[in-house]
């Protein structure tokens, strides 16, 4: 895969804070373009195709990204500059996401999910593992060098800080609710335990079963320094 292009990402994400800027200044939606909006359907599990009630088992790797403090932050800066700082922080992330090849499963307020890899996908679990964990450490680079550039350059007083956290591990995928309203959700312990993990403060956390998985062909450019907990890890 090849080396994500920082100066790209800035350059869109300027994009999307722009518009974003001028629609709150017009006091108008300057968002119209078609596109395809983020479905929260586990990769591979359409909702159409899935019965109420029945279920499939299936292994990802899972990262959860979340902004720290950042109920303080809002409380802080207002609306107007908390809608404007979303729309750096969020757009500059997902073209993170994209280049690792992760599916955004749900975007709950300032936290993100991710999936990589998953039987209907051919990215093999070690290369999922690998890929998640790469991104996370990308997502730090991205904060520094394009986020809170952006924030800087438009005097957005207080950078933004993020935690991220990953896990590898079985997931059971249902299609939940009645007939009017209704997710597809993926339940197991590594989706609650990379939630867990993003408590961390511009960090990667990630599991033992990561680390088990992850590639020694790194050749010691990545290292894994145990946590107090005895079960995970901080990505360096």
């Amino acid at each position: 895969m090849g080396k994500i292009d920082i100066d790209s990402i800035y350059k869109k994400t300027r994009e999307h804070y722009e518009r974003a800027k001028s629609s709150l200044l017009l006091s108008h939606k300057a968002f119209s373009e078609s596109a395809e909006a983020i479905s929260d359907t586990i990769p591979g599990y359409e909702a159409d195709y899935l019965e109420f009630g029945s279920y499939d088992k299936d292994n990802f790797a899972v990262l959860f990204v979340d902004m720290r403090k950042s109920t303080l932050r809002a409380e802080r800066l207002g609306p107007e500059k908390t809608f404007l700082s979303m729309h750096v922080y969020i757009p500059a992330l997902l073209q993170v996401v994209e280049h690792y090849q992760g599916k955004v499963v749900d975007i709950m307020g300032d936290g993100i999910m991710v999936f990589f890899g998953g039987r209907s996908s051919s990215m093999a679990k070690v290369m999922a593992v690998k890929n998640a964990g790469l991104c996370g450490k990308r997502m730090l680079e991205i904060r520094e060098n394009v986020i809170n550039r952006i924030l800087e350059e438009e005097k957005i007083e207080w950078e933004i800080d993020l935690g991220v956290g990953v896990t590898y591990g079985d997931v059971i995928v249902t299609k939940i609710g009645i007939a009017n309203f209704y997710d597809v959700k993926a339940y197991g312990d590594c989706v609650n335990k990379a939630s867990k993990y993003s408590n961390v403060c511009n960090q990667v956390k990630v599991s033992k079963q990561v680390k088990k998985l992850w590639p020694t062909s790194e050749n010691g450019k990545i290292k894994f320094l145990a946590t107090n907990d005895g079960e995970s890890y901080l990505l360096t």
